[in-house]
């Protein structure tokens, strides 16, 4: 007989909603790649039903006397910590009632059904009729869980994405960004104005060669193909569930790079996933618990691991394999077009140094969107200019290069973009660390050998799960809490050596 009954079937309660949001993960990976236009109605309407019986589950009131009383139980270190990641999260989700989930479901299948069509036939009029009730959902959402947790609107969308971060704390390190970035992309353009560009590799990149190559970069990573696939998109992504990873991308036959890059991002999400903790899947514990971890795993894959020379090294003949030989498939030429300054209008497609201005662009404008400063018209005048100011690019382009390019707020995930530039500080710091544990990487990499990274990171970052909050996940990993250091020192060292 059991003596931790109360604790027992709450862990029977998450294996249960971990199932169905299973579903609902493979659902919307559907929805994103195979499903036909004319299913998206239908879909938003089941997938609005499943998401209406998760939250009844999340919030069945039989749950706050199991809660009481396993609060009193003798529960061993690891199913103390888990009881405690279930209260805080049945303490979000009982923020939200189920009519609140499945308006919000429901709205955002339409906005998304209506993102497709405006990103062809450059409509924001159309698009933002059907993306103002989801605002709507998100500002009420918002409300709700501020109310519930004490804090201010973007605090409580933040506590979804980045448990016990506050804007407070993100605010200030973003401003030093702004402070010493902008000066460094001047410098480096200059520069580079005045040495011999790279090679530009010559096309056609067959579609098939290209998602080939991805997947054999992605085997070359790690990846485990018994456990996931490779699929095409709008827009690229990660989803599915730890036990069956989807990745998404979308081929360009005149530019190789997008998709690569893109897919060598992807993978670093999918190695995390991939690797959380098996023996506590499907209970809070098993993560991921902070997102900018979840980013910072993908930006060590894609600005700290791919633009290295070394890893160009072993790019190469894959490259000559797939396309035929030619220079500009050159290790030190590849090295040189992935660590190239472009500031241009595409978040995805943005170099290593104007990436983090993309990102503070979205944070402004979302934190006022939910805080009820601007409206949802007013989304494009301030987009331009930021763009304008933090970019220094004429932000006058169709919309699919404007505010439509992302998906993350037609999905409702306000909150989510401080995570990218927080993600960029995790590798950076994260990759330092590796580099002074692994003397011998630069060796390894030229081999194709990228064992060592995943050797390093899974027990630092991908098999603790949620046992951490940001901070000291990266005291336990690196022995430093999260900080701009290592990002401004990388950036300035990798562009002063390379120009």
């Amino acid at each position: 007989m059991s003596h931790t009954p109360a604790y027992d079937a709450l862990v029977a309660h998450h294996r249960r909603v971990h199932d169905l949001e299973h579903l609902q993960a493979i659902a919307t990976w559907d929805r994103m790649t195979h499903m036909p236009p004319a299913g998206a109605a239908a879909r938003a309407a089941a997938q609005a039903a499943l998401a209406v019986l998760i939250k009844q589950l999340q919030t069945e009131p039989a749950l706050t006397r199991q809660f009481e009383t396993a609060a009193h139980e003798l529960l061993p270190g690891d199913a103390a910590l888990n009881l405690a990641r279930m209260r805080q999260a049945h303490r979000i989700e009982a923020a939200i009632p189920a009519a609140l989930a499945e308006r919000r479901e429901l709205a955002s299948g339409a906005a998304m059904q209506a993102w497709g069509l405006a990103r062809q036939n450059n409509d924001w009029d159309a698009f933002a009729q059907a993306w103002t009730p989801l605002v709507g959902v998100a500002r009420e959402s918002a409300a709700r869980l501020g109310d519930a947790l004490g804090l201010r609107p973007m605090d409580a969308l933040l506590e979804r994405w980045e448990p016990g971060l506050r804007m407070a704390r993100v605010s200030p390190l973003f401003a030093k960004v702004q402070g010493w970035l902008p000066p460094l992309v001047q410098q480096a353009l200059a520069a580079q104005s005045r040495a011999v560009p790279p090679i530009e590799p010559i096309g056609p990149f067959p579609a098939q060669a290209q998602q080939r190559l991805c997947e054999q970069v992605m085997a070359m990573l790690g990846f485990d193909f018994n456990a996931g696939r490779l699929d095409t998109t709008q827009h690229p992504f990660t989803g599915g569930v730890p036990e069956d990873v989807r990745l998404a991308t979308r081929f360009d036959e005149t530019n190789f790079l997008p998709a690569l890059v893109g897919t060598i991002h992807e993978t670093g999400h999918a190695r995390y996933q991939q690797n959380l903790p098996r023996d506590w899947l499907g209970q809070p514990l098993a993560g991921p618990h902070s997102a900018a971890l979840h980013e910072g795993q993908a930006l060590i894959f894609e600005r700290q691991l791919a633009p290295q020379s070394a890893f160009c090294q072993a790019l190469a003949p894959l490259l000559s394999k797939a396309f035929g030989e030619q220079p500009g498939f050159e290790p030190d030429n590849l090295a040189r077009l992935l660590r190239r300054i472009r500031p241009g209008r595409i978040r995805v497609a943005a170099d290593e140094l104007t990436y983090p201005l993309h990102v503070i662009v979205r944070v402004e404008i979302e934190q006022a969107l939910i805080e009820g400063e601007i409206a949802v018209n007013d989304v494009p005048a301030w987009w331009n200019e930021r763009v304008r100011r933090f970019l220094g690019v004429d932000p006058q382009a169709p919309f699919s290069q404007g505010p439509l390019q992302d998906p993350h707020w037609v999905h409702g995930m306000f909150g989510y973009f401080p995570a990218y530039l927080l993600g960029a500080m995790v590798a950076a710091q994260c990759f330092a660390a590796l580099r002074r544990d692994v003397p011998e990487l630069d060796a390894q990499l030229a081999v194709g050998n990228c064992k060592s990274i995943g050797d390093w990171l899974a027990p630092r970052i991908w098999q603790q799960g949620a046992r951490h909050d940001l901070d000291a996940m990266l005291l336990h990993a690196t022995g430093e809490p999260l900080s701009d250091n290592a990002l401004r020192e990388q950036l300035e060292q990798r562009h002063g050596r390379f120009h």
